[in-house]
């Protein structure tokens, strides 16, 4: 019998690029594929649906482009004016989704996809977004939602900024406040082996201690600020520039954790965690080694990858040009 396997995306807004580092990196290693299930909480489910559909690390970096593109920011406080609930509208989520996504991808995928979203308890007042006794833990199972796109756009939907999201006239906001590292969500679906990728100093495995699962953690924390101040301006900063550095960092130290796998014998050289995995009776942790930030920053192997990512993202960048122009030119964009 082969192990069930899932990957844990968490949420953190921008910081969310070094995810698709470490998609890149996992993709590069073949363990893309052997992924069953994928739980998301806001920018991790955002990012979980897009690896779903489009099972490519390089069309989703194209999407993360033509979000940026069509940014938010540039349409100005367009929630607030419509319904007060929120200074911006997520309409621009909606418009990647449509471009870039077939929903028959989604309910055709060969992953199932999880995300989590707080739903609002008493909606009487516009501070009911952001009181903690006041939300509600909701799972989505997202391939068979009649609403996937909006289960998904409610778990990133952060309080006061993107205000309310509705689903069947139920207020949801982002799922962050009630579970921003939803590994219990495939511990209840019996993944033998998660692949975390928390984006905060929050992420705790005290929880799973009792559980016989591997548990492999793909961030370096160190990469991102511990400080609440910094932190809140690095989960809004989505400029390239971050995003290259974070995708960077993300993709150096996923590299170097599936090293440690095979150095350990948990994974073989030429296969995947399904073929040479074995059943354990205790939980398992493993994680990157106390000096890899440090290591990376020495062996200036992101100097190199700025390179060769910047030629890589001029053309995607080009791509994108021509098709937000051609969108204007149809009256479609």
């Amino acid at each position: 019998m082969k192990p069930k396997i899932g990957l844990m995306l968490g949420g953190g807004g921008a910081k969310g690029g070094y995810q698709l580092g470490v998609i890149r990196a996992l993709q590069e290693s073949k363990l893309i594929e052997d992924i069953d299930v994928i739980a998301g909480t806001s920018i991790g489910a955002i990012n979980g649906l897009l690896l779903v559909t489009l099972n490519d690390v390089n069309k989703m970096s194209e999407v993360w482009e033509y979000a940026q593109e069509s940014s938010f920011y540039k349409k100005g406080f367009t929630r607030f004016k419509q319904d007060k609930e929120g200074l911006y509208s997520l309409d621009v989520l909606r418009d990647v989704f449509n471009h870039y996504i077939n929903k028959k991808d989604l309910t055709n995928a060969d992953k199932e996809l999880y995300c989590v979203a707080s739903k609002i308890i008493d909606t009487k007042k516009l501070i009911s977004q952001i009181r903690k006794d006041n939300h509600e833990k909701t799972v989505f199972h997202v391939n068979k939602h009649e609403h996937p796109y909006e289960t998904v756009i409610a778990s990133a939907s952060i309080p006061l900024f993107f205000g309310t999201t509705y689903i069947n006239e139920e207020p949801y906001v982002d799922g962050g406040l009630v579970d921003n590292n939803p590994i219990d969500v495939l511990v209840d679906l019996g993944c033998d082996i998660i692949i975390a990728v928390p984006l905060d100093h929050h992420f705790s495995v005290r929880p799973y201690m009792d559980k016989k699962i591997l548990l492999i953690n793909m961030t370096d924390l160190s990469v991102f600020s511990s400080k609440a101040v910094q932190d809140a301006y690095d989960i809004i900063r989505f400029s390239e520039d971050a995003l290259t550095e974070r995708q960077n960092y993300g993709y150096l130290v996923a590299k170097e954790v599936v090293q440690r796998l095979k150095d350990i014998g948990i994974m073989q050289k030429n296969s995947g965690l399904k073929e040479t995995f074995k059943f354990i009776d205790k939980f398992t942790y493993i994680e990157p080694s106390a000096d890899t930030f440090e290591m990376i920053k020495a062996l200036k192997k992101q100097r190199a990858i700025t390179n060769r990512e910047k030629h890589k993202r001029n053309r995607i960048k080009n791509k994108i040009n021509k098709k937000i122009t051609r969108g204007k030119n149809n009256g479609s964009s």
